[in-house]
């Protein structure tokens, strides 16, 4: 990650933080198309280390509506160490995912609001057969999980930029 910070360091992304070693960057830019910073991402890390990946760029304020929509935080009991958000690439078709849910015998519970899975694993995310490459298979689409303390981190991090 320190490689790629110090790869970024450019007038495009300003500010520039990561955290751990999770692929994930917070930066504020002047670009102000969320597009025209995926194209740029992919084409940097492709002509650097030659890697053709999918990025998923976030203003603020839709990373926080993403991360207050999440249907699971208003129960109380949840745990939410089992809470993930399945950010799908593209858009995600409703009648798919509903198809996709009503076949399965699923433990997780999951529902699809606007591009993003929010799921709770109750048997833990690394026992379920319902993984990001699941999603990818079934709707056809690139995703990428996060968990809700990397969601929740990440937001800290989005807030701390605005001060």
């Amino acid at each position: 990650m320190a490689d790629l910070k110090a790869l970024l360091a450019r007038p495009e992304f300003l500010n520039l933080t990561t955290y751990l070693q999770s692929g994930n960057l917070v930066f504020e830019s002047e670009i102000e198309s969320n597009e025209s910073l995926e194209i740029l991402l992919v084409e940097i890390i492709k002509e650097h280390y030659g890697y053709d990946i999918k990025v998923k760029v976030y203003d603020a304020a839709a990373f926080q509506e993403t991360y207050k929509k999440n249907p699971f935080l208003a129960i109380e009991q949840i745990d939410i160490k089992k809470l993930y958000y399945i950010h799908v690439l593209g858009k995600a078709d409703k009648a798919t995912f509903e198809a996709i849910k009503s076949k399965g015998n699923f433990p997780e519970e999951m529902f699809l609001i606007d591009n993003t899975v929010y799921v709770h694993y109750s048997n833990g995310y690394g026992r379920s057969k319902v993984t990001g490459s699941f999603f990818e298979k079934n709707l056809k689409l690139f995703v990428t999980a996060r968990n809700n303390n990397t969601m929740k981190n990440l937001l800290e991090k989005i807030e701390n930029l605005k001060r």
